[in-house]
């Protein structure tokens, strides 16, 4: 009893703090709704006795501006579609193999071209029904209050996380949540003495046939969860919509985060994010064995043991309610030149609930600062840039909040579709400080076997980890050694680095490695901050690729990768000389994406993209170009890739490729 008198409470406070905004909102919708707003008054007369009840009303109908489905007639034309679709699967079991994927594309790309729908928008605003609403709101209610979990969240996170009949925009607004209510409320969230996360975590483990998609089919409409559960599988939205759905159903706050574009990879994700004791808990909204890892990952420090290192520009989570902000909200701007992102105004900011973030303030070099009133923020991505936050001129310059480091960002305007830029690109680095990229006096050389970074992980894991336990000894004249570091986890794509303490000087380091197996990019060891140059490998191994010799361990190049054999378990190294080593740079071998016959053009970026030279593969596995700039941007690009390909961009320093 104690719990439920403390939410009201709660709920009184915040909806005195906010009467005076909702009353302005919950007018405007009204006015708005046309022949609909005696179905929405109807509402507001239905619970005029309720004052809790009356405020989730006017929470819904004050946003509901902005929140639209597509008609229930949908539903029938598709309905044929769906039925095949669903013969075809169970052919394959369900199970997301080419052939099937190949067949699946096949088949809705002869149906929509011979059934092609006018798919038509409806307006919340204009059809939502007053018996509908309110049977959303008496079953939102319901599950809050016999959610144990939940029964203690404050009533503006169970406006926004518990209350929305909407999860996503675009959706078809049916019975799911009585369906999911009469499914699992007796089995679930119910019993205070057992843990949220494991319930959970049970209950999604009930959907775990329902899988990703693996991009097959990607087109295929997808309008309640009904025709989620029928089809079996979807893409991450898909899923987070439909956990959102059944979590909400049974009285947990959920919702929806996303990343619009990654700082180091291609494309962009949704999850979900549960909101208990004030706290946000993000977990992949598929199956995973550890499904709770997304505040471990995405911390923009971490790496991912199966992945690799994720780099986040911005999270934003998908909201019931309205934010308008920025360009959307200032009548001077035409929507016309908003990007896409930002013209979605149920959304919000949470990119601090995930990283430490940075605000940047960038003078506007370039272009037409004169003439624009906001400038963005972009990443690269599919052989496009992506704006992921605005930041108001002023001045000639632009300050953007709540920025994630370690990533490199290009400043843009936005015209009528196009990007153009304002700024040359920098380099946002872990410690706050910034890098412009720009070409400077000298001029190096590149080496490299990638062209697509971070997501080349997947295909290394075995190398990413091989090393893991290797021990670097320091041996003083002879004795036995002293241990300088030791690598304990798998490594990144690029070069990582370890400090070393002490005072004492060696001229022969021994690697004790964890197998009879070397395999690295590059093994370099610094003075000070200068690197040790004449380093040379004198135990005897065996090559195991005949294009790779000892010598590349050491020559300066992590793209000159080895892969060898050391009887003892043991590889010693000259260093020429004593020297005091103040840290150890160790770089994975990475099998090279440089495959012959196919050609590479190497470019950099100076307000555009400039080509720096073409080269053709060999077996070697990698590439050298020669008189390229340093500082600057550069791409890798494969001639013989098309269109929204995926290779990314990287600096180039010491003979290290960082990639973005």
């Amino acid at each position: 009893m104690k719990k439920i008198v403390i939410v009201c409470l709660t709920g009184f406070l915040c909806l005195a703090m906010s009467c005076n905004q909702r009353d302005g909102q919950v007018k405007e919708a009204l006015s708005l709704a046309g022949d609909n707003r005696k179905e929405l008054e109807k509402v507001l007369e239905h619970y005029k006795g309720d004052s809790l009840k009356l405020a989730a009303a006017r929470f819904l109908i004050g946003n509901m501006p902005g929140a639209y489905g597509y008609d229930t007639a949908m539903l029938e034309h598709y309905a044929p579609f769906y039925d095949e679709y669903d013969s075809l699967a169970r052919l394959y079991e369900y199970q997301t193999v080419t052939e099937w994927g190949e067949k699946v594309d096949s088949l809705w790309a002869g149906f929509d071209n011979t059934r092609r729908f006018r798919q038509t928008i409806c307006n919340d605003l204009e059809g939502m029904k007053a018996e509908v609403l309110i049977d959303e709101i008496e079953l939102a209610f319901t599950a809050w209050k016999s959610n144990v979990y939940a029964q203690g969240c404050s009533f503006g996170d169970f406006c926004e996380y518990i209350l929305p009949y909407r999860r996503l925009n675009g959706l078809i607004i049916d019975d799911a949540r009585k369906e999911f209510y009469r499914r699992h409320s007796k089995g679930y969230f119910r019993q205070p003495e057992k843990n949220w996360q494991q319930e959970i975590d049970s209950l999604l483990y009930e959907y775990h046939h329902l899988t990703h998609s693996a991009f097959w089919g990607t087109q295929i409409p997808v309008w309640t969860a009904a025709t989620f559960e029928k089809l079996h599988h979807g893409l991450c939205m898909h899923r987070c919509w439909y956990n959102s759905l059944l979590l909400s159903s049974l009285g947990m706050p959920v919702a929806i985060d996303f990343v619009p574009a990654w700082g180091n990879r291609n494309n962009s994700h949704s999850w979900n994010v549960v909101m208990i004791g004030g706290q946000s808990h993000a977990f992949e909204a598929f199956w995973d064995d550890d499904r709770w890892k997304y505040k471990r990952i995405y911390n923009n420090q971490a790496k991912d043991e199966l992945w690799g290192k994720f780099r986040l520009p911005k999270v934003y989570r998908h909201t019931y309610s309205n934010h308008i902000e920025g360009p959307l909200g200032d009548k001077e701007v035409d929507a016309g030149d908003i990007p896409a992102l930002f013209c979605n105004f149920k959304k919000k900011d949470v990119s601090s609930e995930y990283f430490e973030t940075a605000d940047v303030t960038v003078e506007l070099t370039e272009g037409i600062a004169e003439e624009a009133k906001y400038a963005y923020l972009a990443v690269w991505g599919y052989q496009e840039w992506h704006p992921v936050q605005w930041g108001k001129i002023k001045d000639g310059k632009a300050v953007f909040h709540g920025m994630g480091k370690d990533i490199v960002y290009l400043p843009v305007y936005y015209r009528r579709g196009v990007l153009v830029p304002a700024a040359v690109p920098f380099w946002l680095k872990e410690d706050g400080k910034i890098v412009q990229l720009v070409e400077g006096n000298k001029n190096g050389q590149v080496v490299s076997r990638l062209v697509t970074g971070a997501p080349a992980y997947d295909n290394n894991r075995e190398y990413m980890g091989g090393m893991r336990g290797l021990r670097v000894l320091g041996i003083p004249g002879g004795k036995l050694g002293e241990e300088l570091c030791i690598w304990p986890d798998s490594m990144a794509v690029e070069r990582s680095y370890k400090a070393v303490v002490g005072d004492k000087t060696y001229r022969y380091i021994r690697l004790q490695l964890p197998s009879d197996s070397i395999a690295l990019g590059e093994l370099a060891f610094y003075a000070g901050e200068e690197r040790i140059k004449n380093a040379r490998v004198i135990t005897p191994l065996q090559s195991v690729r005949s294009n790779e010799t000892p010598e590349m361990l050491l020559d300066g190049a992590d793209a000159t990768a080895y892969c060898g054999k050391a009887k003892a378990k043991v590889v010693d190294i000259d260093l020429g000389k004593p020297y005091r080593i103040t840290k150890i740079g160790l770089a994975p071998y990475l099998k090279s994406q440089l495959g012959s016959p196919d050609e590479f053009e190497l470019f950099y970026w100076k307000n555009r993209w400039i080509t720096l030279g073409v080269k053709k593969a060999d077996n070697s596995g990698y590439l050298v170009f020669d008189n390229v700039p340093e500082g600057v941007l550069m791409m890798l690009k494969n001639r013989r890739w098309t269109g929204k390909s995926s290779e990314r961009t990287f600096l180039y320093e010491d003979g290290s490729a960082r990639w973005q």
